[in-house]
């Protein structure tokens, strides 16, 4: 993020992979059931939460780039089927072996706002803790699909999440590239001379507002149902405010990264499925931004990636910082 941030601103086993295991808050988002994304994670950092995340194999976590401000794995410790943050007395608990970090990331914003965490001891499978599968590279994403985002990040902007902290869903649909630059140029009421949603980047949410993901959702999964079988399409990144009109979701697009995470994670699950597609549609706005110059401190400001001290979903990191994440494990 902070690389388009810098741009910006100078112009502006068994593994049942992605099965549900039980018959069946973000923001506008409600109370998920006890085992319902059995794959998401919480990561903690020393002690305290920090960002959500997925389980891909037995000893991988994805998550985002942005949830690292540090590199000492010590500080860092992931929980496995949690289901309320209040109560991690059955949550599996593992320390970090290795993060690694996308070359490419650079600041809040900017592509490249991904990361993989390998676990010091692998864990076994149980009904709550499962991994997620990734969609395979030719699995088309259609505009309009609903999918759903998880995490215990704030209820609304700086609203955290009420005790017992249980993990919440929200509902929201795939938005195009364009589209999302434009309701965001409508929004700020500028046209920066690059775009704010870069080639690695999807959207989610609706032009409405009122769901979305929010700070302590950073790292969690976006995932579509795709003949019955979950795939991870995103991960939470980050957005203006949380829930605002014209202002959707910003994920990375883990379809761009296959080649990435199959690098470093060989054992990783692809899957092929048709998403269902919304009736919703949503209406490209590129004709209709009001101009202005560069964009100025507003978006400075209000540009967030989606850490803080309360996470998306998945993975618990203890960091000794108030800032949460969310991350998934691989």
């Amino acid at each position: 993020m902070l690389r388009l941030l810098c741009v910006v601103l100078s112009i502006l086993h068994h593994q049942a992979y992605g099965g549900p295991v039980m018959s069946k808050r973000i923001v506008g988002g409600t109370d998920s059931e006890e085992g319902e994304w059995p794959w998401q994670i919480s990561l903690e950092f020393e002690g305290g939460f920090l960002c959500g995340g997925s389980l891909l194999t037995d000893s991988w976590v994805l998550t985002a780039a942005h949830c690292f401000d540090s590199m000492n794995v010590s500080k860092y410790t992931a929980y496995l089927g949690v289901y309320q943050l209040s109560d991690l007395d059955n949550a599996v608990l593992r320390g970090v072996k290795n993060i690694t970090v996308h070359p490419d990331y650079m600041y809040e914003g900017s592509s490249g706002d991904i990361a993989l965490i390998e676990l010091e001891e692998p864990i076994v499978f149980t009904p709550s803790i499962q991994p997620v599968c990734l969609p395979s590279q030719d699995v088309p994403l259609p505009m309009g699909t609903m999918c759903w985002v998880t995490g215990w990040g704030n209820i609304k902007e700086n609203t955290p999440l009420e005790d017992p902290q249980t993990l919440q869903k929200a509902e929201v649909g795939l938005i195009n590239r364009t589209s999302c630059e434009a309701m965001y140029q409508s929004s700020l009421g500028y046209r920066p001379s690059i775009h704010l949603i870069q080639d690695d980047m999807i959207c989610a949410g609706y032009k409405q507002g009122k769901i979305d993901a929010c700070q302590g959702d950073s790292g969690g999964p976006l995932v579509c149902n795709t003949s019955n079988t979950w795939l991870q399409f995103g991960i939470v990144s980050w957005g203006l405010g949380c829930a605002e009109p014209n202002q959707p979701g910003v994920y990375t697009n883990v379809q761009y990264y296959l080649t990435w995470i199959q690098e470093l994670v060989p054992s990783v699950m692809f899957c092929d499925g048709e998403p269902s597609i919304a009736t919703t549609t949503f209406t490209d706005l590129s004709q209709s931004v009001s101009i202005s110059s560069d964009l100025d401190g507003a978006f400075r400001e209000n540009l967030k990636n989606r850490a803080h001290t309360q996470s998306w979903s998945l993975v618990t990191i203890a960091l000794s910082l108030i800032c949460l994440c969310n991350g998934l494990l691989l």
